[in-house]
């Protein structure tokens, strides 16, 4: 992804890793607040879902991880 940055315009390496991990950690986000979104409208339509609140936890928990791993790979081994 970071090749598609820097070939697009002529960016310098620093500002592709830049947009790369802006890029990444927005989505992360959004995905995070869609999903902590439609825990809640299922909540609100049926307070018996409080029970998967675990299964909420960990695909919350695969998303950070993603988000995570995105980081790392942008600021410590791509150089």
């Amino acid at each position: 992804m970071i090749q598609f940055f820097a070939s697009a315009g002529g960016l310098d390496p620093l500002m592709s890793k830049a947009l790369m991990l802006g890029f990444a950690l927005g989505m992360a986000a959004i995905g995070l607040g869609w999903v902590g979104s439609s825990y809640m409208a299922a909540l609100g339509r049926n307070p018996e879902a409080g029970k998967a609140a675990g299964q909420v936890v960990i695909i919350a928990a695969m998303i950070e991880v993603t988000a995570l791993l995105a980081f790392l790979l942008g600021a410590f081994l791509l150089k």
